[in-house]
């Protein structure tokens, strides 16, 4: 199976009782067994996609109407489990849709009361109810009539021309309390719908706008992934904006997470959403953008795990393992520092050049590769392996408190590549 994290996959078990501890030629050996970096020749089960685009861009200015084209294959059989979140899935039809099946369904309920209260005036018809006189039974507009009135009053204008309380007819008054008690619940519900229906929040998403363009630039040597977004409500900053990033292979369509330096994910990759703000994701080794190189002579295995480079240069955690010593040091400059020391050290000390830091020329420190600032290697990648970039933003609406999801997409022929590229100036001081 390929590696969980698609990175970086274990070196395969090497007999550490046949490697001489002192022998740098077998260390060395050892660690040339690591296989080919690659996310996707390892494994020849997954081919490569033509995946359509998962988040439309169906509103002006090049945004989305903020949903997932993603469904099912099991048809009705899983509507069964609606019933459990009835409510939920009603909010989620149109409205006009859902406006005339309410109204179909309040109509319904009035036209079957109205047969109920000919029954049961007809049960009788020496016996006056007081919907009707006596043998003469309710007709059915009558009866429908009542039944309106009952539901939308409780003061009556009866046919009879009496203001009874139906004390003749002990069916009658259970009949009305029934639909009282229908009618009360069925004008909750209409209120409560209405309600959450017109005040969801998702629709507050549709207020942040992102660039639709994305640009792969070099910034402070590094190569990044930004895009840029704003909130045009920005009078009312949103509560707890934050913002995360997913890559979707082409060989494999599952949303691989992409980390973020600025703003940094560390810290809830939070923004705040009033003024344009742009959102980096540094390309570095272990990132689902980069290619991997097989000749990165210092392997770090991250079974599992999302790891970005940045983190070891700032001392969180240490990457680059020492071949001789096994000391472990957050960048490969440093680790060349450390071993063009050691080395003088050990010159003077007279050790042998067998098994130390001597035995390590300058073409191994050379050798000790970087990030590829080689945007053209970056851009054939993506465009062979990289259906589509998501990016999600989410936040609470200041007014009515709910959280809400902003989604837009960015493919191969919506990025800009240049080593210079940078976002134009938008925000002007009146």
């Amino acid at each position: 199976m390929d590696d969980i994290n698609g990175r970086l996959p274990h070196p395969p078990d090497v007999d550490l009782e046949a490697v001489s501890p002192t022998t740098t030629e077998t260390k060395r050996k050892a660690l040339s067994q690591t296989p080919p970096l690659s996310k996707n020749s390892s494994n020849p089960h997954y081919q490569q996609l033509d995946l359509p685009r998962l988040v439309k861009r169906d509103l002006p200015f090049k945004q989305s109407k903020n949903k997932l084209r993603v469904g099912h294959d099991h048809g009705w059989k899983i509507y069964w489990l609606l019933r459990y979140d009835w409510f939920h899935a009603f909010l989620r039809l149109p409205t006009t849709f859902s406006l005339v099946s309410l109204l179909a369904l309040w109509t319904s309920m009035i036209i079957l009361f109205a047969g109920i209260y000919v029954g049961v005036d007809r049960q009788s018809p020496a016996v006056s109810c007081g919907l009707g006189d006596a043998n003469d039974p309710i007709k059915f507009g009558a009866a429908f009539a009542f039944s309106l009135e009952t539901c939308t009053t409780v003061g009556y204008g009866l046919p009879s021309g009496t203001n009874a309380f139906f004390e003749n007819c002990r069916g009658l008054q259970i009949a009305i309390y029934f639909q009282m008690v229908w009618s009360m619940m069925f004008n909750a519900f209409l209120f409560a719908f209405f309600y959450t229906r017109l005040g969801r929040s998702e629709l507050r998403a549709s207020q942040v706008l992102m660039a639709d363009k994305a640009i792969v630039s070099i910034v402070d040597g590094q190569v990044r992934f930004q895009i840029r977004m704003v909130d045009i409500d920005a009078k009312h900053p949103v509560v707890e904006a934050h913002v995360r990033l997913y890559a979707l292979s082409k060989r494999r369509p599952v949303p691989r997470p992409l980390r973020i330096i600025e703003p940094d994910d560390d810290l809830g990759a939070t923004i705040l959403l009033s003024f344009p703000s742009v959102v980096s994701h540094h390309i570095d080794l272990y990132s689902r953008l980069y290619p991997c190189n097989p000749e990165y002579k210092v392997p770090v295995r991250s079974p599992g795990l999302v790891l970005r480079q940045i983190d070891s240069s700032a001392t969180n955690r240490e990457e680059v393992i020492c071949p001789i010593c096994a000391e472990a040091y957050g960048t490969i400059e440093r680790l060349r520092t450390h071993i063009r020391y050691q080395q003088i050290v050990e010159q003077q000390e007279d050790y042998p050049v067998d098994g130390t830091h001597l035995s390590l020329s300058e073409k191994f420190l050379n050798e000790l590769i970087v990030p590829t600032h080689n945007l053209r290697a970056l851009k054939d990648h993506f465009e062979q392996e990289i259906s589509e970039i998501i990016c999600v933003v989410e936040g609470i609406d200041p007014l009515m408190s709910g959280t809400f999801q902003a989604l837009q997409s960015y493919r191969f022929e919506d990025i800009v590549w240049s080593e210079s590229a940078r976002f134009t100036p938008c925000l002007n001081m009146n």
